[in-house]
C-alpha cells in the first residue's frame, strides 16, 4: 500500500475517519454533532473537515528527508472506491452485493479498522514495553555494548552508571517507533484483515425511525460472551464486526460462511448497536445534529492505554553478581 513519494497537498490535516463516511451522519451544511468522552466538554456541533483530523497522520519522511504523502493517496482512492459502494447500499437499496463491490467494502473496512489513532497507540505502546524489556534483560553489560558500538570506542563505568540510572527509570520517559512502522504494519494487514471479513456472512439492518451515532473508531468488534474477559478480541475471533454506514444503517458481518442478508430492525437492537459503537470511541461519538440517538447510551470514560501488561520491565531486571571482597 503505497506508491513512489509524491508532491505534499496543500493541507497537512489527513481525516483518520473520511469525510464521505462523516458526510452521513451530517446535515445540509455538513455539520456534524461531536460529543467528547472523558471531559468536561460540552456536546457542540462541527464542521466534518474538522473532526477526526490528525495533521500528517499518514505522511513520513522518504530517503530526502521530505514529506511522503503515498499512504494518503493510496487511502484516498480507496475511499473514493467505497464511497460509490456505499451509495448503493444506503441511497439505492443495493443488497446483497455483487461481488467486485463487495471486495471493496471489505477492503474499507479493513483499511477502516486499521488506520485508527488507536491500532497505533497500540503498536507504539507494545514497541515501548519490549525495547525497556529488552534493555531490562541486557542489563549495564548489554547498555555498555551498545554505548560502546554508537561512540566507536570504550565507555567509562561512571558513563555506563549513569546513563544506566537514566534508562532504568522506565516510567519516566516513552520510546516509539517511527511513524512508517504503523504505516508497514497497515500495508501487510489491510489484506489479511480483508480476508477474514470477506469468509463472514453479512447481515444489513436498515433502520426507519430509531437513529445511529459514530465515532472516531468506527469498526466495532463485538465480543462473544462465552469468551473470558482477560483474552482480546480481534477481527478474527470476534462474534461479529459492526459499522454504522449511514445514521439508519448497520453492517454487521457476522459468523463466517453464513449467506449475506437483511436483519430485522428493532428500537433494542438500534440501542444495543448504539452502546457498541459508543464504547469503540476514543475521544468523541457524532451524530446527526437533528438527532438524539444517545438517550439511554453510556458514554465510556476516555481511555489512557490500548494495552495490559502483567510485568513491568522492572520485574526482567537481573540481580548485579557479588563483587569479590
Amino acid at each position: 500500500m503505497g506508491e513512489p513519494h509524491r508532491r505534499r497537498p496543500s493541507s497537512r490535516r489527513q481525516h483518520t475517519v473520511p469525510r464521505f463516511y462523516l458526510k452521513r451522519f451530517a446535515d445540509a451544511d455538513e455539520r456534524i454533532m461531536r460529543v467528547p468522552i472523558g471531559t468536561e466538554q460540552a456536546p457542540r456541533p462541527c464542521g466534518i473537515r474538522d473532526v477526526a483530523v490528525h495533521n500528517d497522520f499518514y505522511s513520513f519522511p522518504d530517503d530526502a528527508g521530505q514529506l511522503d504523502d503515498s499512504v494518503e493517496i493510496a487511502l484516498s482512492k480507496l475511499e473514493g472506491e467505497a464511497a460509490h459502494v456505499l451509495r448503493m447500499v444506503v441511497d439505492e437499496d443495493c443488497w446483497p452485493l455483487p461481488a467486485a463491490e463487495r471486495k471493496t467494502m471489505t477492503d474499507w473496512v479493513a483499511a477502516q479498522f486499521l488506520r485508527v489513532p488507536a491500532r497505533r497507540q497500540a503498536a507504539n505502546e507494545v514497541f515501548d514495553h519490549l525495547t525497556k524489556i529488552t534493555l531490562a534483560i541486557e542489563g549495564k553489560q548489554g547498555l555498555r555494548e551498545r554505548l560502546e558500538a554508537e561512540s566507536g570506542g570504550p565507555v567509562s563505568d561512571e558513563e555506563v552508571e549513569r546513563k544506566w540510572a537514566e534508562k532504568a527509570d522506565f516510567s519516566s520517559y516513552t520510546v516509539k517507533p517511527p511513524v512508517v512502522h504503523h504505516l508497514a504494519s497497515m500495508a501487510r494487514g489491510i489484506p489479511a484483515a480483508a480476508d477474514v471479513l470477506m469468509q463472514r456472512g453479512w447481515v444489513l439492518y436498515r433502520f426507519k425511525r430509531k437513529k445511529l451515532i459514530t465515532s472516531d473508531h468506527p469498526v466495532t468488534l463485538i465480543r462473544d460472551p462465552r469468551t473470558p474477559r482477560w483474552i482480546g478480541v480481534g477481527l478474527a475471533t470476534a462474534a461479529g464486526v459492526a459499522i454504522p454506514l449511514d445514521r439508519q444503517v448497520v453492517l454487521l458481518m457476522s459468523a463466517p460462511g453464513a449467506p449475506d442478508r437483511t436483519g430485522s430492525p428493532t428500537a433494542a437492537l438500534a440501542q444495543d448497536f448504539n452502546q457498541r459503537f459508543a464504547f469503540s470511541a476514543r475521544s468523541a461519538v457524532f451524530h446527526h445534529p437533528d438527532d438524539t440517538p444517545l438517550v439511554g447510551v453510556e458514554l465510556p470514560p476516555r481511555r489512557t492505554s490500548e494495552m495490559r501488561v502483567s510485568q513491568d520491565p522492572e520485574d526482567f531486571i537481573r540481580p548485579e553478581p557479588l563483587r569479590d571482597a
